[in-house]
Parts: C-alpha cells; structure tokens; sequence
C-alpha cells in the first residue's frame, strides 16, 4: 500500500532535520573559515545529495522512512534501480519540488514520477 500523504510529510520533515544536523555537524569539523557563508548553500547540496544517495542506495530507506515505517520500491514494486535512485535524488533539486506532493492525486511527488518509483507503508 502506498504511504499516505501525512507519512510523506513526517518523512520529508525528519530528513530534512537529518540533512540540516550533517550540515551543521560538517560545519563544526571543517576548519574555521574553510566555508565562507556565501557558499553554504552549496554545501548544504552536498550533503542533501550525499544524504538522500547513500541511505537510498545502501538500504532503499531514509531515516524518516526507518522511523515512519515506510520503504522505497519501484512502481512495479521490485526494488529500485541505480539508475531509478539517480534520477530520484537529482530530481529533489527541482524547484518547487517539495510541494509537488500537495497537488498529485496519489501520493506521489515529481521525485517518484519522474524515477519510476514509490513510497510503501509497510504495515507488518
């Protein structure tokens, strides 16, 4: 079963919490001055696409999906291709991509169509 709109949303809200504690973590290790403030945003890419590609690729889940109980799968519900994650995590750069969820019909937002893929709840 598709996860529904609010599990997307609680996990959009937790990764982006996880993304933002790496950013700043990275922040704290890096030596004082290394990253001017004009650059963060850069940065905080960085990290947003090393986040989302490694956690997709390694385990098919995020933190938000871990704790949300959901999971990625293809549309056809095999697991995802690298090529599928690819174009998923590149597609989360698109602007006004966030809110492309509140306006599908499904719960699918412009990341899951544009990969072919979807979020599962999975209900054990």
């Amino acid at each position: 079963m598709e996860a529904s709109k609010l599990r997307r949303f609680a996990n959009w809200v937790i990764d982006i919490g996880c993304v933002i504690f790496l950013f700043m973590a990275l922040l704290r290790v890096l030596p004082a001055g290394l990253v001017k403030t004009e650059h963060y945003r850069f940065v905080i890419f960085g990290v947003m696409l090393a986040y989302y590609a490694t956690a997709e690729l390694l385990f098919r889940r995020t933190v938000g999906k871990l704790i949300t109980g959901t999971q990625l799968v293809a549309q056809n519900d095999t697991s995802p291709t690298r090529s599928q994650l690819l174009v998923r995590t590149l597609c989360r750069f698109l602007p006004l991509e966030p809110l492309s969820l509140l306006f599908s019909r499904r719960s699918l937002a412009w990341h899951d169509k544009l990969s072919s893929t979807k979020v599962i709840y999975l209900d054990y």
